[in-house]
């Protein structure tokens, strides 16, 4: 508050500081050009002003006007600043309800973790006991050390990704509020299926002793667990089998959900067929990982806006009115990971966050290792005109409208003063800035409780008719403030249009732009042509 204050303040300073400096300026400009003979005018006198030609009048109008546009930055600059205060206020209610529905969600595996066993003998030389040395001091033996045979056992961990995986999620969103503000969220329902190959271990390692297949687990990662709405059992080849929580301790899926799998009944090679649904709550987007030697995606949903992001674009794709469907072919030649590896080849994850999900330590650098979230595949639920931005990219607009409304402004008071009829003054031109620096404030107060659209009609229709009302009782003439009306509202639509473009927004504004110097053009193309008799009536319109 106390910040907006200090705007007002500073920008009433600065309308007061530039019209006297404008004036003492024009005042100094009149005292040099006054004949010798004739008295010097006093301060604040402009009367000769009336002297001055219609092209140098026009000149010196234009060149106010500029001025004026140019202070009216000020409150359009206060009022971009509330908006993005307003925009990060959201962001916080958007983060806060995201963190209790469910974050970005990202899906890994299954995948397969089985313990083994690694056994080894090896030979040592250790010194001689007390007792040692002395039976061979009897012996008259200066041996101090002898060899012995240990026994070197370790645990150790095979992680096994699937041959074949499917998942096929279908997602539903739906717009959860807080106070006035609101965000998507979706729950997606996801089949997931294929079948792992059982491994052979033994290349891992030399000296395997021990597989121990009956204490095998597999494991699904899942970035935010609290969001999961349900979850069906697992069929692992007609055996069902209950999810735990947790992911059993594996270091590459800190945060998921497993089961105890007994596949010592499987024949080495033979398929592990498995199956199962979960149900899981998010925002914003959805990942997938390819971790099997054949990945199929499919992700379909109702919402008609998605923006498909993450490693690869699915191969093929339909996006309606009434949502979208998207499917992805991955091979594993796309990762850098294998099939079978030993667990502590892998890149250890620890906590969810960064770009799609998870990221490691050393301050997010991907650490040494084989890792699961290289390669992503997602799609984003893209608001694709979001009514925050459009409230940021319409600020940002607002120099070059308050300008072209300016321009029009001028144009036709510029032809209503050549047939001697009144003019604006500086300082009114400041109260129709003011009104127009208003729209914006208006439609930011409007839209977050009524929509974007309805408060941009109602913000610009109030502008337009005060604009309006207010030239033509100044001008006390009906024809410049609907010719006023009419290139607002113009301007108006075009604005709306140009912020409700995605992809040529910059060129609708460009080509505004190019009409707006062309019209200039056509005004000012007569100025340098020599000044035509002025009538009496002309001559005593007062520029201020």
């Amino acid at each position: 508050m106390f910040g907006a204050m200090l705007a007002v303040v500073f920008f009433a300073f600065a309308i007061v500081v530039l019209s006297v400096t404008a004036l003492t300026v024009a005042w100094f400009c009149l005292r040099a050009a006054t004949p010798e003979g004739e008295a010097m005018p006093k301060w604040g006198d402009l009367r000769p002003l009336k002297r001055l030609s219609r092209k140098a009048q026009v000149i010196l109008r234009m060149a106010a006007v500029a001025a004026v546009a140019a202070l009216m930055l000020f409150p359009v600059d206060f009022i971009y600043d509330l908006t993005m205060e307003r925009y990060y206020r959201y962001q916080g209610v958007v983060k806060d309800i995201s963190s209790t529905w469910g974050d970005s969600q990202t899906v890994i595996g299954p995948v397969l973790s089985i313990p083994y066993t690694v056994r080894y003998e090896v030979s040592e030389t250790v010194p001689l006991t007390a007792a040692e040395l002395a039976f061979e001091q009897t012996r008259s033996s200066d041996r101090t050390t002898k060899e012995v045979i240990r026994t070197v056992e370790s645990s150790h961990t095979a992680l096994v990704l699937p041959e074949d995986l499917s998942i096929d999620a279908r997602v539903a969103t739906e717009l959860r509020s807080r106070s006035i503000y609101s965000t998507r969220v979706y729950i997606a329902d996801m089949t997931v299926s294929g079948f792992f190959e059982k491994p052979e271990l033994t290349g891992l390692r030399q000296h395997i002793a021990e597989i121990r297949w009956g204490e095998a687990e597999m494991a699904i990662g899942i970035s935010s667990t609290k969001a999961i709405r349900g979850i069906s059992e697992l069929n692992l080849a007609g055996e069902k089998l209950k999810f735990l929580p947790g992911t059993g301790g594996l270091g590459v899926l800190p945060a998921g959900f497993s089961s105890h799998c007994d596949i010592s009944r499987f024949e080495p090679g033979e398929p592990i067929e498995f199956s199962f649904q979960v149900s899981a709550g998010g925002s914003e987007s959805l990942f997938l990982a390819p971790v099997g030697g054949m990945n199929r995606f499919r992700v379909s949903s109702e919402w008609p806006h998605p923006n498909f992001t993450g490693s690869g674009l699915p191969s093929f794709r339909e996006i309606t009115a009434h949502g979208f469907s998207a499917e992805w072919n991955i091979p594993n030649l796309v990762r850098n990971y294998p099939q079978t590896a030993d667990m502590e080849g892998w890149a250890p994850v620890t906590r969810p966050g960064a770009e799609y999900g998870y990221y490691g330590e050393n301050d997010g650098r991907a650490p040494a290792g084989y890792n699961l979230t290289e390669y992503l595949a997602g799609v984003e639920f893209f608001e694709p005109v979001f009514h925050y931005s459009l409230l940021i990219r319409a600020a940002k607009y607002a120099a070059l409208f308050i300008a072209l409304t300016f321009l029009g402004v001028a144009i036709f008071e510029n032809y209503s003063s050549a047939r001697g009829r009144a003019k604006l003054g500086i300082i009114q031109y400041c109260v129709i800035g003011l009104g127009l620096s208003m729209f914006y404030l208006t439609l930011l107060a409007l839209s977050e409780h009524t929509g974007f659209t309805a408060a941009y009609l109602a913000a610009a229709a109030v502008n337009m008719f005060m604009t309006a009302a207010y030239i033509g009782s100044a001008l006390k003439r009906r024809k410049p403030a609907l010719l006023t009306a009419g290139v607002q509202g113009a301007l108006y639509v075009l604005l709306f249009f140009i912020l409700r473009m995605e992809d040529y927004a910059l060129l609708a504004g460009s080509v505004m732009l190019l009409a707006a110097i062309a019209a200039l053009m056509a005004v000012t193309r007569n100025m340098s042509q020599t000044d035509a008799p002025q009538s009496e009536n002309h001559k005593k319109a007062d520029l201020f």
